[in-house]
């Protein structure tokens, strides 16, 4: 998404992204969600931390010690994530005729060094054995009409 994309959601985002923050760790800590979020989503060629950050204003380090250190706590993430995405899918008219369509995808990414986070000797699929890098899951999910969007 471009700036201009950003400034007409600006405000909805926040809002949906408030939810998500209490379960971030500290209030310092939790203010880096709404800049990572926003940086993944961006048009930047590059999602690694430092191009996010110096987008965000931030300085690199401490968006790399929001992303590997901080404490999560992944059990209320997921269940914020569940409820809304199901009082979203919930909303939508007719779902009998519409129908749900679910995506769970695992990326992996090759990673060496020691600067980009999360980076650990695991199964790559990417490359097909154990090795040095990340692996990131992400969900989607849609009811409704398709509607194909491009820039």
């Amino acid at each position: 998404m471009t700036d201009a994309d950003f400034a007409g959601i600006g405000p909805g985002f926040a809002a949906y992204l408030r939810g998500f923050r209490r379960h971030a760790g500290s209030a310092p800590t939790a203010r880096h969600v709404g800049a990572y979020c926003r940086g993944l989503l961006s048009d930047e060629p590059r999602k690694t931390v430092e191009p996010l950050a110096l987008r965000a204003g931030t300085t690199v380090r401490t968006l790399q010690v929001f992303l590997k250190a901080a404490a999560w706590d992944e059990a209320g993430m997921g269940g914020t994530l569940r409820r809304k995405l199901g009082a979203a899918l919930a909303a939508e008219p007719d779902p009998a005729r519409l129908g749900t369509v679910g995506r769970i995808d695992e990326t992996s990414v090759v990673e060496k060094g020691d600067q980009t986070p999360g980076v650990q000797r695991q199964y790559l699929g990417c490359v097909g054995k154990v090795d040095d890098g990340i692996v990131t899951v992400h969900l989607g999910a849609c009811r409704g009409d398709l509607k194909v969007w491009s820039r």
